[in-house]
Order: C-alpha cells, then structure tokens, then sequence
C-alpha cells in the first residue's frame, strides 16, 4: 500500500471545432489540457487523476516539492499528504490531483469507488445540460429540446453579453419554449476574469439584482457567479434581495475560503470542485460545512472527463447534492469530446441521470495512447 513512484503527463489534445467558452471570451478553445497524475504502490496499483490544464508550475515543483511529499508514504495517509499540497500549493498550481489519484489507489486497492468510501449516498446522480457559449436565441431553443429528447430535466444557460439585456432576451424566449418541460439555471461568469482579446462588462450589485429580479419573474432556479469570488458583503446582500438561488464557489480553494462564504451568507448552492478546492479530503470536509449550514452543493464539473469524473464521486457521497454539472454544448463540445482522454466517455441515462460505476477508484481508466500522442511534458 506503499507509493512506489509518482508521474505526471501534461498533453494538449486539438479540439476537432474550437469552442468560444464564455469564461475567455474572444479566444476560442483550441486545445484541451491535460495535466494527468499516475501513482503507482508498491502492491502494483496505479491511480490516475487530472487537471484541465497544462501545468508546468506543477512541473516545476514536481521532483523537489512532490515526489519527497508521496513516495514511500502509505496510501492510506491522505491528511498528511492533503496538509503537504497546501504548503505546495504555495510554489505550484493546484496540486489537488496528486491526492484524487491517491484516493484512486486506495479505490482500488479495497475495491470500491470512492464515493462509497467518502459515504455512497446514491448510485445515480441527476445530471443537468451546461451550456458554456453564447449563442442566438434559435440555436438555443434547438439545443433545449435536444435536451428535453436525451432526458435532461435541467439546463443551464450563460448570461455574458456586454449588454444583460440581450441575455434576458434569449433566456426569456427558450424558457418559453421549454414551456414548463425543462427548469433553468443561469451562470454569469462574473467570479473571474481572463484578460483576453475582449473585455466583457463586470456586474456591479445593483446589476446583479436587477438581473436576478428578471430571471425571479421567469422561475429560474439559481443564478450562478453573479458577482466577484471575493465579494463576501455583495455575493450576501445580492442573496438576501432574492428568491432566486445563489450559487458559486467553482474556483475557490481551501476551506477558509467556504468558512467565509458561509459566515457572510453568500451562497445557497456551492460549486465545489474536488480538483479545485484540494482534493476529496479538503472537499469531504467543505461538504460538511455546506450540510451543517442546510445549503446545497452541486459539484463544478466543466473541465473535461476526468474532472467530471471526481465531481461525481464527491456528488454521489452526500445527499446534500440534488444535481450535477453536465457539460455539453454541441456541436463544438459534445460530451465525446469532453471525455476524449477516457477509454470509455460518461454518459447519461434516458431519463437524466448518471449511473455511478461500481469500477474502484474513480471508475473511468484513461486513454494512455492518446495521451501520450499529444504529450508536451512527462515527470
């Protein structure tokens, strides 16, 4: 049970139709990134994880920072491992995976998915169609009920226009075409910003509130990054003007972080990403938080296949979770795409829902041949 050796694969795979994501607007997405983490025991095992980017910070740390933190530790020593990611994390980019691909191991090595061992509440998680592109109100209403016939009972639109306005327009006529067949959340992206080819106009609170005050009219169910991560006083005093939810907390790290959100009162659903916000450990305990507080947590999962991956295992361990990021914006980001680094893609039901897989660890295997065809780096 013992880490024998630890790698790390970073590989660029070419989209085959580049996608124009909301979140870095004026330049599309050409190539997913993958940073993969392998550990290996000294019983044989090997546990993958992966992060949605190239990460050559986490190379950069990766001989004098990682492998002295895991190798020769048992797998079973996650808070020690956990306490040592953080300080790395001071040096690297989100070091998070090296502990996912340690919980793969310790999956595998008892032979059991990890979300029965963070508590398996269910074995089938609600997924919801995320959107992630602008587009005209026509190809929306298309996409909408191509959703409605795959068996989605939600999906999420973006609002990123300079002018909210027009993204009331479009969210105003598919939800009138859905005519009561699909519920809706909204994500305005407004909790970070890349500097890209173009600048989109940042909400201030009042905007926000204007704009959650249309879509309460509409029957929306949350409202998502409305305003900036850190803004504690206005991400509180947005949710207290509302009975739209409010949701976020996708990119935050550590559970300092989520203590604040909770004492200020930001959020009623919480976007927690186990790649994101340290790893299964960090997240288990800011899940604790979130259910002690009777919010909800709805897991980020718009990285790729393996990301979605560990936000399922995280989802599917608690009952506070009701749904599940399921991102999927044909034709340019078909879920085939998403999960390309896989062997097998994660799909979902006829009627909405993911199936859990009973494979140990995190229940998807990776496509080793394709990741190291498009290889830029190993460790």
């Amino acid at each position: 049970m013992k880490i024998k050796d630890i790698k790390l694969h970073l590989s660029e795979i070419p989209l085959s139709i580049p996608y124009p994501s909301t979140w870095n607007p004026g330049n599309p997405e050409t190539k997913l990134f993958i940073s993969m983490v392998e550990v290996i025991t000294d019983d044989g095992i090997h546990g993958y994880a992966a992060a949605c980017d190239s990460s050559q910070l986490l190379a950069g740390i990766w001989d004098s920072h990682i492998k002295p933190l895991v190798i020769g530790k048992d797998i079973t020593q996650i808070e020690e491992i956990s306490t040592g990611l953080i300080n790395a994390a001071q040096y690297a980019y989100r070091p998070w995976i090296v502990e996912i691909a340690i919980w793969c191991c310790l999956g595998k090595y008892c032979r059991l998915p990890i979300y029965k061992l963070l508590g398996g509440a269910k074995d089938r998680v609600l997924a919801y169609a995320s959107t992630g592109s602008l587009k005209s109100t026509e190809e929306r209403i298309e996409d909408m009920e191509r959703f409605i016939s795959e068996g989605f009972k939600i999906m999420k639109l973006r609002a990123h226009h300079d002018d909210p306005a027009k993204d009331l327009k479009v969210i105003e006529k598919v939800i009138a075409a859905a005519n009561g067949r699909l519920q809706f959340g909204v994500d305005a992206n407004q909790a970070w910003f890349f500097t890209g080819k173009k600048t989109v106009a940042k909400w201030d609170l009042k905007k926000a509130m204007r704009f959650a005050r249309e879509l309460e009219e509409m029957g929306v169910i949350w409202l998502e990054e409305p305003l900036h991560q850190f803004d504690y006083e206005g991400l509180a005093e947005l949710r207290a003007s509302t009975t739209v939810s409010i949701a976020g907390g996708e990119i935050n790290s550590h559970m300092h972080q989520f203590r604040d959100f909770i004492k200020y009162g930001c959020y009623d659903i919480y976007n927690t990403d186990p790649t994101f916000v340290g790893g299964f450990h960090v997240a288990r305990k800011v899940t604790a938080l979130i259910e002690a507080e009777n919010k909800l947590l709805a897991p980020h999962t718009w990285t790729h296949g393996y990301g979605l991956a560990a936000s399922l295992q995280l989802a599917a361990s608690t009952d506070c979770c009701p749904f599940i990021e399921y991102c999927y914006d044909p034709p340019a980001w078909e879920y085939t795409q998403r999960d390309v680094m896989l062997t097998e893609p994660i799909r979902v039901d006829s009627d909405g829902y993911i199936t859990m897989s009973q494979k140990p660890g995190l229940g998807v295997e990776p496509n080793m041949e394709l990741i190291d065809r498009y290889s830029v780096m190993k460790k």
